[in-house]
This record gives C-alpha cells, sequence and structure tokens, in this order.
C-alpha cells in the first residue's frame, strides 16, 4: 500500500487543478480576435466606409452642381427674350408705290439723320438716340411717341438701312400695332433705287443788315 501523499503535495495537486480551473473558465470557448478601438466600431456586415462629403450624397443617380450653375437658367435667355412675331420687309419700290396710296411712313432715324435728307411725308420717331459718349441709346418712349402720331392700322417703317427699323417693327407689332411693314434696305435702298427725297435746305447765317431788319 503506497504511502499517502504529503500534506504539501496535495496542497500543491489541489492549487494547480484550481489555477488551471480558473484558466478554464475564464477562456472563451471560441477563440475571439483582438481588434483596436477605431476597427471594432467598423459595422460587422459588408459596409464600406465612407467620408462625411460622400455620405452626404443622395442615393440616387443625382448630379451635383455648384451654385453658379444651378443659378443658370434651363433655356437660352436671349431665346426667351425674342419676341414671337414676324416682320413684313418690303422692298423700296414697293414702299413708295404703298406710300401713294396712303400708307404712313415712319422714319426711325436720329433727327440728325433726318436733317440730311428724308422722304417727302414722312413722319420722325427715333428709334435710338445719340449719347454725348457717341454711343446709342433706346428711345424708352419709342412706343408711346408712336402711339401719340398714328392709330395701330397699316405703317411702313424705315432707317438708314433698315435694321433700325425692323427692330422697332418687332416692338410695334408687340405693343398690338397691325400691319406695321419694314422697308429693306432703308434710307440708302431709297436713295440708290433714285427715288424722290426732300433735303432739308440749311438756313444761312443772318448778315448785319438782315440783324438790323429784325
Amino acid at each position: 500500500m503506497a504511502p499517502p501523499p504529503h500534506e504539501n503535495e496535495t496542497s500543491r495537486s489541489v492549487a494547480i487543478s484550481s489555477s488551471d480551473m480558473n484558466r478554464s473558465e475564464s477562456a472563451p470557448a471560441t477563440p475571439v480576435k483582438t481588434v483596436d478601438v477605431q476597427t471594432a466600431a467598423a459595422p460587422d456586415v459588408g459596409v464600406t466606409a465612407v467620408d462625411v462629403q460622400t455620405a452626404a450624397a443622395p442615393a440616387v443617380g443625382v448630379t451635383t452642381v455648384d451654385v453658379q450653375t444651378a443659378a443658370t437658367p434651363a433655356v437660352d435667355t436671349k431665346t426667351v427674350a425674342t419676341p414671337a412675331v414676324e416682320v413684313t420687309t418690303v422692298d423700296v419700290q414697293t414702299a413708295a408705290r404703298e406710300q401713294q396710296d396712303g400708307m404712313m411712313y415712319l422714319d426711325v432715324r436720329t433727327e440728325e439723320e433726318m436733317g440730311k435728307g428724308h422722304i417727302g411725308g414722312s413722319l420722325n420717331v427715333p428709334y435710338f438716340f445719340v449719347t454725348p459718349q457717341g454711343t446709342r441709346e433706346k428711345n424708352p418712349r419709342f412706343v408711346e411717341q408712336v402711339a401719340s402720331l398714328f392709330s395701330t392700322d397699316q405703317h411702313i417703317l424705315g432707317c438708314q438701312s433698315g435694321k433700325r427699323s425692323e427692330l422697332a417693327c418687332i416692338d410695334l407689332l408687340a405693343a398690338g400695332f397691325m400691319n406695321v411693314k419694314n422697308v429693306g434696305g432703308g434710307y440708302a435702298a431709297w436713295l440708290h433705287n433714285g427715288l424722290p427725297v426732300t433735303v432739308a435746305v440749311p438756313t444761312p447765317p443772318p448778315t448785319p443788315e438782315s440783324a438790323a431788319a429784325i
């Protein structure tokens, strides 16, 4: 019969067993992977981490634009500003015949241009003014002044070459005038075709005798 173990050996055996039990109880049943705090904060599913700007982007296919692009209208402003009217243009021969038949002739040149020569019987309402700086400025009361001289019936409009009178026709048609016509080529074409014009005779400067008579 074996002698009983020594008390110290029994205590050591128990202590070792107890220590082993403690390690066994504290160890997890499955292997655990140790991660840092940032890794632990990541979601368990397959989610791609994005920055704040990317996260703020919409989930659908939306094109992001800057402020200036967003403020730009979706249509061409020049196209919108163009009046939906069609200008009828006649040649100077037709304009001369229609004027003889009673159609009113409106000259939209400046007063200075009218003074150098104009079509007999025409009336003048400038479409542009010449500023002291030498630039042209649109007459803001053009339609109002035309309305004070003409009815909304038939008119023919002319200028030096036909460009200003075309713009004037657009404004008058948009304002409710009917049957306005643009004279193609304007006053220059009228002269070129040898049609009659009226040239203003300059007033001679006063002489000492005439001044005394006054």
